[in-house]
């Protein structure tokens, strides 16, 4: 039933475009390619958050910064969640305190200016990222930290919060400086229960050490979609974050998706590499959990700057895809080839002249692109994620 909805939906996104028909996306082809790989352990999983019991079923979707504003993760997140429950907003990172630009839909703040803060790919002097490729340090550590989900149904109960290995975080204070004693859940996260659910909570920690961001949940069953992003990323950059892969095992993922591309078309790695590089991050992912499913993303074609404003098609996209398509053929990993379901060569221009595709630099799309992506990609995990999907492709 949702399938249909969210057909419509792609359909709901062609009309509102004004130019000619999006003909050119290819929705008959919008699957996962399986590659040999068996997801019924995850449609088990899907199957179970039917019961009463509080069961999560977690995604893990890590990107670049067509993940980072999360205006394609949103709609995939929110028509997941519309089938099978909400079972919170997930992971947030610290990206405004950091100084880049974070999603709409929540809001993490402090009651002071970070005093050295880094990102992925502009390391810090004196700190490094986390998990969420952003971190963040205050001078005084006591700081008031305040947690806001926007939007329809974006109540917690639960706030763990992300940061290097410390003493601190011991005791949070709330309402008045109601004490909340600290759940160590790892080394780098200390998780709070507010006994309620709310929409904002403000809590007063002691911030020892570097803060990268919070783990927002709930105490009902559902989907619980994990978006981390960071701007310019490659597979190799997430490589560099110390104990990477360890770190995400807090979210317990089931299943984890891989979407770059983008900027390995626009650098100097070599095919060989790249694909070296997707081995090195599924490995270590693969190791701190051994029960998650994998799925690799295909970037779609943009364009370069090749004058002051003219603009050619990145041919180097097309042979990304192919190491990607490669490496998951080999590998056994199922493989959502955006690609293709975009238009494949040539479409760049169509999304263009659709409105579809930024004007500004002809690689990061318009909202309404990445919502159309975040729909095409709910349907293809629909497809294989419902109980009652048979069909291997």
């Amino acid at each position: 039933m949702l399938r249909n909805i969210v057909l419509l939906l792609v359909v709901l996104f062609f009309l509102s475009v004004k130019a000619q028909e999006l003909d050119f996306i290819r929705t008959d082809i919008n699957s996962i390619e399986m590659n040999g790989d068996d997801w019924s352990c995850l449609r088990e999983k899907i199957d179970s958050l039917l019961l009463p019991e509080e069961y999560k079923f977690n995604i893990l979707h890590i990107g670049d910064s067509h993940i980072q504003a999360d205006f394609m993760t949103s709609v995939t997140r929110r028509l997941l969640q519309q089938q099978f429950g909400n079972g919170g907003r997930g992971c947030i990172a610290a990206l405004r305190l950091a100084g880049t630009n974070q999603p709409d839909n929540y809001s993490l703040l402090a009651d002071a200016t970070p005093a050295a803060k880094c990102r992925l790919i502009r390391p810090g002097k004196v700190i490094s990222p986390g998990m969420t490729g952003i971190g963040v340090a205050f001078k005084s550590p006591q700081r008031l930290l305040t947690v806001t989900l926007h939007g329809d149904d974006s109540l917690f109960s639960r706030v763990a919060l992300l940061h290097s290995p410390s003493n601190g975080y011991d005791t949070a204070y709330i309402d008045g400086n109601r004490p909340l004693p600290g759940i160590k859940l790892s080394a780098y996260a200390t998780g709070y229960d507010l006994a309620t659910e709310v929409q904002s909570s403000t809590l007063k920690v002691d911030i020892d050490g570097t803060f990268y961001g919070a783990y927002i949940t709930n105490n009902r069953p559902g989907i619980i979609y994990n978006a981390i992003g960071n701007n310019g990323a490659s597979y190799s950059d997430y490589l560099k974050i110390e104990n990477f892969a360890e770190q995400t095992e807090l979210l317990a993922p089931d299943l984890i998706i891989l979407s770059f591309g983008t900027n390995e078309a626009f650098g100097q790695t070599g095919n060989s590499e790249i694909y070296a590089n997707i081995e090195r991050l599924i490995t270590s992912l693969k190791a701190a959990n051994p029960k998650a499913k994998f799925l690799l993303t295909t970037p779609m074609e943009c364009q370069r700057r090749i004058r002051r404003s003219r603009y050619a098609i990145n041919r180097r996209i097309a042979e990304v895809r192919n190491v990607i398509m490669k490496y998951g053929k080999e590998k056994h990993i199922p493989v959502w080839d955006l690609y293709e379901i975009a238009g494949g060569e040539g479409s760049s221009r169509k999304w263009l002249q659709n409105g579809l595709l930024s004007a500004r630099d002809h690689v990061h799309c318009q909202i309404i692109g990445y919502e159309l992506q975040g729909s095409l990609l709910a349907d293809a995990l629909l497809h294989c994620l419902s109980p009652d999907y048979t069909t291997q492709h």
